[in-house]
């Protein structure tokens, strides 16, 4: 898993890279029809993102 108190992740160009990689692919898997594929991408994307940049 990922530490999310991590001074690596401080910089906000690095957590935009973190959150964007999942969602990505989610996109291309949707596109592609791989349903079973995009649905766990886009929640792993939506949960760094939920972890990252919401209190």
């Amino acid at each position: 898993m990922i530490d999310f108190q991590n001074p690596l992740l401080r910089p906000l160009w690095v957590r935009i890279l973190i959150v964007a990689v999942p969602l990505i692919l989610s996109a291309t898997a949707f596109s592609t029809g791989w349903v079973f594929l995009g649905a766990p991408l886009g929640l792993v994307g939506g949960f760094v993102f939920r972890r990252l940049f919401l209190p």
